[in-house]
């Protein structure tokens, strides 16, 4: 059995066996930069998945990327707490995929438990990252757990993707499992977010849906509307034949929608204050793009 590294400096001595109970920066750092500068400190951070999970769940084909995400994550859900994401007693990671953000949570002391609807991840999560408890979740509401019973929920990438009725039932589904005294982390598409898709080429060729409905969900926006645009980007991959087939299916059935969502800042707090009491709202928070909305459920 290898000893834990410990690595010092003039200032410090740190056990990285400590994962992420290290201090936030230090084990951001191990798993973005360290371990592929010396990757005999690979056996301190989580496995990566395959490389076609990765490109499936966020369009990324590098470990390195993929490391340089789940860190940012972390960094950025950290700041956002108003405690250390190591002293919450358990944490329910809802949309886990194959472990962007789960595979920082190595070393956590609590109860960590992720769900997805892709049973392909919940597998490799399964097998792959044994500190955390891995379920499958179905497409609509009720998910797999009781009331009350996450001190923290963090949602990253799912909220963005939702059409409005599907948003708010899950919404009420993961006020319904948190603690009264609990917190929430959802991520949207906000103002900047749209702010950039309509600035930037690359942003909005990565988007991959139409002129015509990017146009309408705009507008939707504009006038405080929950926007929500089909997609035919990585996560709904065939091409346009299969965008369209999916869009038929989409208006004749009730098949479940996936796509690109908008939301104004004011939408959130009018329409989530249903269920929560917004306790900040951290604009652009993950790269730039993303905002992170902090919720304290109203029990």
């Amino acid at each position: 059995m290898n000893p834990p590294a410990i690595v010092s400096s003039s200032r410090t001595m740190r056990d990285f066996s400590l994962g992420c109970m290290l201090p936030v920066a230090e084990w951001a750092d191990l798993n973005r930069t360290a371990i592929f500068a010396d990757p005999m400190l690979r056996r301190y951070v989580s496995p990566f998945p395959p490389e076609a999970l990765m490109q499936n769940t966020s369009g990324l084909t590098s470990e390195a990327d993929f490391a340089a995400h789940g860190a940012h994550f972390w960094i950025a859900l950290s700041q956002a707490s108003t405690k250390p994401l190591t002293e919450f007693a358990s944490i329910l990671d809802f949309g886990c995929g194959c472990g962007r953000l789960a595979r920082m949570f190595k070393g956590h002391p609590g109860r960590i438990v992720g769900c997805d609807i892709d049973k392909r991840h919940v597998d490799w999560c399964s097998a792959a990252l044994k500190y955390m408890e891995t379920r499958l979740s179905p497409l609509r509401p009720p998910i797999p757990f009781p009331d009350n019973d996450f001190a923290a929920v963090i949602s990253i990438s799912v909220f963005t993707h939702l059409n409005e009725k599907s948003s708010r039932q899950f919404l009420q589904e993961l006020a319904r499992v948190c603690r009264p005294d609990g917190m929430l982390f959802l991520t949207v598409h906000g103002s900047r977010a749209l702010e950039r898709a309509i600035s930037e080429r690359s942003i909005r060729a990565m988007l991959d849906v139409p002129d015509d409905l990017f146009e309408a969900g705009r507008r939707r926006f504009s006038r405080g509307q929950h926007a929500f645009i089909l997609q035919q980007g990585h996560l709904t991959t065939g091409g346009k034949t299969a965008f369209e087939r999916l869009l038929k299916r989409c208006m004749e059935t009730d098949f479940f929608e996936y796509g690109i969502s908008f939301i104004p800042e004011q939408y959130v707090r009018n329409t989530w204050s249903r269920w929560f009491d917004v306790i900040d709202y951290r604009a652009g928070a993950l790269h730039d793009f993303q905002d992170i909305v902090v919720l304290r459920p109203k029990k």
